[in-house]
């Protein structure tokens, strides 16, 4: 059975040969979606012109009866709506891609190593990681481009289990009731056993029509009210419901290369950037379109949105860190970089922290995006910061693991592994979990414990 309507040849033909462009090839790709001049543009959620109510963008299956519980605000060029606009409370552990499901890298109460420090424990995958470790009820996963995915002991490193995937594993898993949740290059999203990794489950991006490996989850799920929410390569938001791996919505958010970044809940809705150089918001019941947001007109993709007391922030491609407002996406701020932002922001109460392709790791104050301090981190910066115990965690293509001081950027330690960090830290009970280039997974921890 079809499961929606074909794409573009000449976006299957790419999705296939795994091309990921750059910021040069972005800036003047004639297959994206074409921008507005450089003014930035908000497009509020479709009008029925003959009812005057909201109208949802195409989707692939019916929404469901699910309806939400939140405070009620009225939303630009639609009814009023269920929305919150605050964060979300992390769980327990490091469950999925920066601790949370607004993805705010912020875990005021966790705590990291003093420093210097040194691994307590480290394992071979095999092959790169691009993806995030998460830990969870004494257990650490992680994925890598051998096609594995491994659960080991967070205390020890010992292996617990291995799944072999269809195909490479850049996604970062994300843990939630029972089941380890991971997207592959294939175009699979698995649930599988915490205990065993037995798989589940399984869901497959794109339409039968596009053939196997036409589409790519390069992103971990945001898991909510029973349904797993995530992002494919061929431009679709998913919503997948928890228990048997039934498609609930998929709405296309468009840009050629699709969903690359993962996506963010919060309040209700579900958070998107993608390749057509939009943000989008969508109600996370039905996949309805609450607004769109093209930032500044040569803007051609967005690193993943983080969502933190009624703001959306998200770096962009070729420059910029912008901040729009998570009811109306009206824009509050935008700072140029001098390099793309495709490291997703860390935030916490009053600061943003991201880090730019030319390896400066930048702290802006979150209400205007005033810059407190910069670092070089020496290489470029693609994975999100993490925020923890008053120090910002990083890693870079410089083969390093910086801990900075989260008031004035002052360095508290590094680790040199030796090979580029492009995963997102992961810090719990004193130590830093992160992945590298070259297939080692690291538990760093304070030097002499």
């Amino acid at each position: 059975m079809d499961r929606g309507a074909d794409r573009c040849c000449s976006r299957r033909a790419v999705l296939r040969s795994g091309l990921l462009v750059g910021a040069g090839g972005l800036a003047g790709c004639s297959l994206f979606d074409d921008p507005s001049s450089g003014e930035s543009s908000v497009t509020p959620v479709p009008l029925d012109t003959a009812t005057g109510t909201a109208e949802p963008v195409p989707s692939r299956s019916p929404p469901p009866t699910a309806t939400d519980d939140a405070s009620t605000a009225e939303g630009v060029g639609g009814p009023e709506q269920t929305v919150s606009v605050g964060t979300p409370a992390p769980a327990d552990g490091w469950r999925t891609l920066q601790a949370n499901d607004a993805r705010t890298g912020w875990r005021p109460d966790a705590v990291g190593p003093d420093g210097p420090v040194e691994p307590a424990w480290s394992v071979d995958l095999g092959g790169e990681i691009r993806g995030s470790v998460t830990v969870a009820e004494g257990v650490a996963y992680a994925g890598s481009k051998a096609g594995t995915l491994v659960a080991v002991d967070e205390a020890t490193g010992e292996e617990r289990w291995r799944y072999e995937a269809s195909a490479e594993v850049r996604a970062t898993p994300t843990v939630g009731d029972g089941r380890v949740y991971c997207g592959d290059e294939s175009g699979r999203l698995v649930a599988l056993d915490v205990a065993d990794g037995g798989e589940q489950w399984s869901f497959g991006v794109g339409t039968e029509s596009d053939g196997p490996g036409a589409a790519a989850i390069r992103s971990g799920p945001v898991l909510a009210d029973e349904t797993a929410y995530v992002g494919g390569t061929d431009g679709f938001v998913y919503a997948v419901e928890t228990a048997e791996g039934g498609e609930r919505w998929a709405v296309d958010v468009g840009g050629f290369l699709g969903v690359v970044a993962p996506v963010a809940v919060a309040g209700g809705r579900v958070f998107a950037g993608s390749y057509a150089g939009r943000l989008t918001a969508l109600d996370a019941a039905d996949g309805s379109e609450r607004w769109r947001y093209e930032g500044l007109g040569e803007t051609r993709t967005w690193s993943g949105p983080t969502v933190a007391g009624g703001v959306v922030y998200a770096g962009g491609v070729p420059s910029g860190v912008f901040a729009v407002d998570s009811l109306d996406g009206t824009e509050r701020w935008h700072v140029e970089t001098a390099a793309p932002v495709f490291s997703s922001p860390a935030v916490t109460d009053e600061t943003v922290y991201v880090g730019t392709d030319s390896g400066t790791v930048l702290a802006l104050d979150s209400a205007d995006g005033t810059e407190r301090w910069r670092v070089d981190a020496g290489g470029a910066v693609t994975a999100s910061p993490a925020v923890a115990g008053g120090a910002v965690y990083v890693g870079s293509d410089a083969g390093a693991v910086l801990a900075l001081d989260a008031g004035d950027g002052s360095e508290h330690w590094r680790f040199e592994p030796g090979d580029a960090v492009r995963s997102s830290p992961a810090v719990l009970g004193g130590r830093v979990f992160v992945g590298t280039d070259g297939g080692r997974v690291y538990a760093l921890e304070t030097d002499g414990e």
